[in-house]
């Protein structure tokens, strides 16, 4: 590092502030480690440090495959894991801390996923990204560097003095200045958690909505993105059910690391200013009933299906479940869904009775959209 001190001048400094933080490296950047433990103090700021560098280690710590291993998105999915860790493990603070105020957002997960130099010729850009969430925002820094400009050895150094000035800039310190060439490319992004978003990660609120009261029916999804296919679903649902429609899009997935500040931010963007969204923190169908009481979930046939699933709940009994959701007077409109060459509606369902009772489907006569999220993703361009 040029200007701002020697690498030991910026991690004497991190050392120096409250901040301590887990941090996970894939791919590349692992010398960030080793600069932070080289200097001594270094239990002050770091908790933990993982590198799941096989494709099996970083599956299970995600939760699944990622599409992309090294994207911003796996950067942030791995930091959002790297906080929630950090809250694990890190002491309580005496006083409450007010959500939102990034002065006291002490604990950080941060996380570097790279694809440089290696044994064999890349096609791609060489590039890295790194994450560093907190309770108060998610900060993102995305570097492409000149290919073959630098050996492996040269390219690490770079990727940790990056990760180290990205570090310090979102813990509040001035951002140390890295020397670059003219093919590399550098770009930082910050999500505030502004408003109730912070409430809404830790808990503290169950879910943030367009107005007071709750809707009769909701079209819960990942929406990402959101696609023509959905608002067809919500306006098939609504002349279905003879009354308006809501999206819900849920932070928290019981398969994956819950939503950052970033991406809640960027698909609540995709919706009109008409459209009802609710942004809830209810991973699982009786949570969500817990707040929206006697709703009518829109689903599909592959949500549905899962519905009935003993691995979606935490002690396996389904039949507790549909029993509570009953109790609320909740029901769902199943529509179908297609699955390779068949075309799987409500009545193709292997489902308990008292799940079935709750249900009404559409056949594929009454609608049918085959648009996937996965699909577009796949043939849109991941890298920033």
């Amino acid at each position: 590092m040029a200007e701002g001190g020697t690498t030991t001048d910026i991690v004497k400094k991190l050392h120096d502030r409250p901040n301590r933080g887990v941090i996970y490296v894939t791919g590349g950047g692992s010398l960030v480690l080793s600069d932070l433990l080289q200097v001594p103090g270094a239990s002050a700021t770091l908790l933990e440090a993982r590198i799941p560098y096989a494709q099996a280690s970083l599956a299970s710590l995600l939760g699944a495959p990622p599409e992309h291993a090294c994207s911003p998105e796996t950067a942030r999915d791995l930091a959002m894991c790297a906080f929630l860790r950090a809250q694990q493990l890190a002491p309580k603070p005496k006083e409450p801390r007010k959500a939102g105020n990034a002065d006291d957002a002490e604990t950080f997960g941060f996380a570097i996923t790279a694809s440089l130099s290696s044994t064999r010729p890349k096609r791609g850009q060489h590039r890295a990204y790194c994450a560093l969430q907190t309770s108060a925002r998610t900060h993102t820094t995305s570097l492409r560097l000149a290919k073959g400009s630098r050996t492996r050895e040269g390219e690490e150094r770079l990727v940790a003095d990056i990760a180290l000035a990205a570090m310090a800039e979102a813990l509040g310190m001035a951002r140390p200045h890295v020397e670059l060439t003219a093919g590399d490319a550098l770009k930082a992004q910050i999500a505030e958690g502004d408003g109730d978003l912070p409430a809404l990660l830790s808990g503290a609120r169950s879910a943030i909505g367009p107005g007071d009261g709750t809707p009769e029916a909701i079209l819960p999804g990942a929406f990402n993105p959101l696609h023509q296919g959905h608002r067809r679903m919500a306006a098939a649902a609504a002349k279905k059910l003879g009354r308006p429609v809501a999206y819900e899009l849920c932070i928290r997935n019981v398969d994956k690391p819950p939503l950052n500040f970033h991406d809640m931010r960027a698909r609540m963007e995709q919706f009109g200013a008409s459209e009802d969204v609710w942004l809830t923190n209810a991973s699982t169908f009786v949570e969500k009933a817990h707040f929206f009481g006697a709703v009518t979930f829109i689903v599909g046939a592959d949500t549905m299906r899962r519905v009935a699933d003993a691995r979606y709940y935490e002690d396996g009994d389904v039949t507790a479940a549909v029993s509570e959701l009953a109790r609320f007077g909740c029901r769902f409109l199943v529509f179908g869904r297609a699955e390779g060459a068949r075309f799987v509606t409500l009545d193709d369902l292997d489902l308990p009775k008292e799940l079935r009772d709750l249900c009404n489907g559409l056949g594929e006569a009454e609608f049918r959209s085959d648009i996937s999220s996965t699909a577009l993703r796949a043939r849109g361009d991941n890298d920033d």
